[in-house]
Parts: structure tokens; sequence; C-alpha cells
């Protein structure tokens, strides 16, 4: 068809289409809205919903919390809850991580002064513990409850987090072995069995804390860590 046969307006659509199309190989992007890009909007979502899953799944339980009620906390929509989490059990588990990783860093950052005497720097970190989950109930009803029972995938990642635990208490040991202040020996699975003992004792805790306060179920949890530090001196 030569230019002259084309019909009124076909040159003008064509270079339109030709503008507007996205270049090969590219996506277009994203829209977003209020000035923000779609991928900022999503991450004001996701934070919404974590926020909604710590206040909810804390408070009402993560069983009796849909995912309707959810949105509504947030103020998202259904579709907008699946574009940032699989479902709920993926938010439980983010909102679980979010919680995890608090405590590691306040941990961390506790155990960082390698001048500290072994009991002071004991005593550091498990207040920096406490404080990370208990400063916030609602973290360790999280950490401690919610997670339970729910699924074997997040089981899974509830032994992994014990595990994450107890490798931090392992290599503070270790350190402590070539400072010369405790034995050397496999700390492995005294640092299981710390993790695991300070998780439960948590666990009795919120269940029922008008049985024993915060501050005696620390001090029970310091006397647990220095027994073994001192009988692993005592045994050599």
């Amino acid at each position: 068809m030569t230019a002259a046969s084309r019909p009124p307006g076909t040159a003008a659509k064509t270079r339109r289409a030709t503008r507007d199309a996205p270049a090969s190989g590219r996506r277009p992007a994203r829209r977003g809205y209020n000035g923000l890009s779609a991928e900022e909007l999503l991450a004001q979502r996701r934070r919404r919903l974590l926020e909604a899953g710590l206040e909810l799944f804390a408070t009402r339980g993560y069983h009796r919390t849909p995912i309707e009620l959810l949105c509504a906390e947030a103020r998202v929509t259904t579709r907008h809850f699946y574009e940032a989490f699989g479902g709920r059990e993926a938010l439980l588990l983010a909102v679980y991580e979010d919680v995890i990783r608090h405590a590691q860093r306040m941990i961390a950052e506790a155990l960082r002064d390698p001048d500290a005497d072994a009991d002071a720097a004991i005593e550091a970190a498990i207040d920096a513990f406490m404080r990370a989950y208990t400063d916030d109930p609602r973290r360790a009803r999280i950490a401690c409850i919610e997670v339970v029972g729910v699924s074997a995938a997040v089981a899974d990642r509830r032994d992994a987090v014990i595990q994450e635990f107890a490798g931090m208490l392992r290599q503070y040991a270790d350190d402590l072995v070539r400072r010369g202040r405790l034995p050397a020996r496999d700390y492995a699975l005294a640092g299981v069995a710390m993790a695991g003992a300070v998780n439960e004792l948590l666990c009795a805790w919120l269940r029922a804390p008008q049985a024993l306060s915060l501050d005696a179920l620390t001090a029970e949890i310091l006397m647990l860590f220095r027994a073994v530090i001192l009988g692993a001196r005592q045994l050599g």
C-alpha cells in the first residue's frame, strides 16, 4: 500500500503506537500513586501488614485472625495482601523473622565488648535478650507461643531459630576458650540446651505471668547460665 492509498490518520496512529510501545526486552514501568512508585507502595503495604500481624497475632492469636481482619487493620485490600505475602502463614513467618532479628542484634551488641568479664557479658546478653522480647510483650508472644503448632514449615523455622541462638552462645563460649576463661571443649549441645531452656521459661512466664515477675525470671535464667559456665570450669 502506498502512502497515497493509506486511510487518513494511519501515519499518525503508527507514530503514536511506535512512541508508546515499550523498548524491546523491557517491561513497562509499574505505575504508582500519590507520587510514590509501585515498589514504594508495595513496601508501605508490606510494613503495615507486618505491624498488623504483630498486633493481631499477638493479641487475638494466629488461628483467630483471618486475612480479612489483617487487611482491615493494615488498610489494604485482599489483592494487595497477596501481592505482599503468599498467605497468612507467610505473614506470620515474616513477623517472627522481624522479632528474631531484633533480638539477635541486641544480643550481638551486648557481647561486643572484647574485654568484658565473662559473668558481666553473660548478664548483659541475657538482659538484652529479655528486653528484646519483653519491652514489647507482643514479640515474646509471637516467638514463644504463636509459632507453635502452625505447620511443619513454621516448626522447621522455629527449630532453626533455636539453633541460631545456640550458635551465638557457642561462638561466645569459644571466644572465652580462646581467652583462657573456659576449658576447651565443644559447647554446641550446651548452647542448644540453654537456648531451648530460655525459650521454654519465657513460654511458661507468658502463660502465667502472675506466678513469676519478669525480674525473677531474668534472675533464674542468669543463674542457669552461670551454673553452666561454673560447671564447665570445675569439670575442666
